[in-house]
């Protein structure tokens, strides 16, 4: 929301109003005012007991050691500058390569919650536009509240669209006419509850996200914990729907630290069952309104060597019959049905932070400059 100037409300000053009245929450802003339409659904996820056989899965990896790094000047010696050169990464078949570099910041720097950028987090692409979550720091992340920002990639050039930028220095390097152009394909979310950001999906109309938090109260993981689903339209990258889900078994809950999105209706979520060794993919099909289980599969496997019991988990994508597991340098191909097939080490000393599929095309967000790689296997 934004006052009459165009400036952004603060959403945690108070000045934002909201009171319910049947089904209808009204917000409003000085004369400003808005209703959103609540609908009540009975669960359809509860005392769930899935019988499901689970497939075997590779024998444990260790991630690379290095994996917290960063790109050549992204650092204070090099005033964060723009990076000159792409970089190629090639295991097994699967050769990833930079498809786009990304800017430091779309707005002001330490302009609080305004600020838009530096960390990106996850990764969708549909189109030719890529759709990432940006926070301004990586505490702002774990406090679930960001940006979506897109990019249309088919019209950036992979390396000017650094020049983007509140720095004068960096965006004096474009004409006015490139500027203009770069602008216009570039979107930038109003601030939103976006969770931890790594569970982003996109299709031909909508944009989804499940807003989960990375670090549940008292580090819990099986509680029965409620998650949003975020339905944000194209054009504008406003919501257009919100859907609360959860997900009961028995005595315990299945929590989903990551999801993916195929398509409108579908989305998959990733459990890690730690006490039993495995990860459980669990599908859910808007049907009614409704999110619901359709189908559960398992992998027997923790699939990187665990520590301290954590399951770092950094992308997940599903495209076709294909869902794509990253774990800092390390991507694992499975089958839907929870089949392994084949495990891709990319040594590039950085995190990847999100997953994106479309056919047998891959990419990935990479973390310290921002960058997206793209590759077929």
């Amino acid at each position: 929301m934004t006052d009459a100037y165009g400036t952004m409300v603060d959403p945690a000053n108070g000045a934002v109003k909201a009171s319910l009245s049947g089904d209808k929450l009204n917000f409003t802003y000085g004369k400003a005012k808005t209703t959103v339409e609540l609908v009540k659904t009975a669960n359809p996820n509860r005392n769930l007991k899935p019988a499901v056989s689970a497939k075997k899965g590779p024998k444990e990896v260790a991630s690379t050691r290095k994996h917290s790094g960063s790109s050549k000047n992204w650092n204070a010696a090099h005033r964060y500058g723009t990076e000159t050169s792409s970089n190629r990464w090639t295991s097994g078949v699967l050769t990833l390569a930079t498809q786009l570099w990304e800017l430091r910041n779309l707005s002001l720097e330490t302009n609080d919650w305004q600020q838009v950028g530096p960390v990106m987090e996850g990764l969708a692409v549909n189109g030719g536009w890529a759709y990432s979550s940006w926070y301004r720091s990586a505490a702002a992340s774990d406090q679930l509240k960001g940006n979506i920002v897109a990019f249309n990639m088919k019209k950036l050039n992979k390396y000017q669209a650094q020049y983007l930028s509140p720095r004068s220095y960096l965006y004096k390097k474009l004409s006015f006419g490139k500027f203009k152009s770069y602008s216009q394909n570039v979107k930038v979310s109003p601030y939103l509850r976006l969770g931890h950001g790594q569970s982003l999906g996109a299709s031909s109309k909508y944009i989804y996200v499940l807003a989960n938090e990375n670090k549940l109260p008292g580090g819990a993981s099986n509680g029965f914990y409620s998650e949003e689903i975020l339905q944000l339209k194209k054009s504008g990258l406003t919501i257009n729907k919100v859907w609360s889900i959860r997900v009961d078994v028995g005595s315990s809950g299945r929590y989903f630290y990551n999801a993916a999105f195929a398509g409108d209706n579908t989305m998959y979520g990733v459990f890690h069952n730690a006490a039993f060794g495995r990860y459980e993919f669990w599908r859910l099909n808007l049907v009614n309104n409704r999110w619901q289980v359709s189908q559960v599969t398992v992998t027997q496997s923790h699939f990187v060597k665990q520590q301290a019991g954590s399951s770092p988990v950094q992308g997940f994508s599903v495209s076709g019959s294909n869902m794509y597991l990253a774990f800092n340098n390390l991507i694992f191909k499975l089958q839907t049905d929870g089949t392994y097939q084949k495990t891709w080490k990319h040594v590039s000393n950085r995190e990847i932070e999100g997953l994106a599929s479309d056919g047998s095309q891959l990419y990935a967000q990479l973390a310290q400059r921002g960058e997206i790689l793209s590759g077929r296997w």
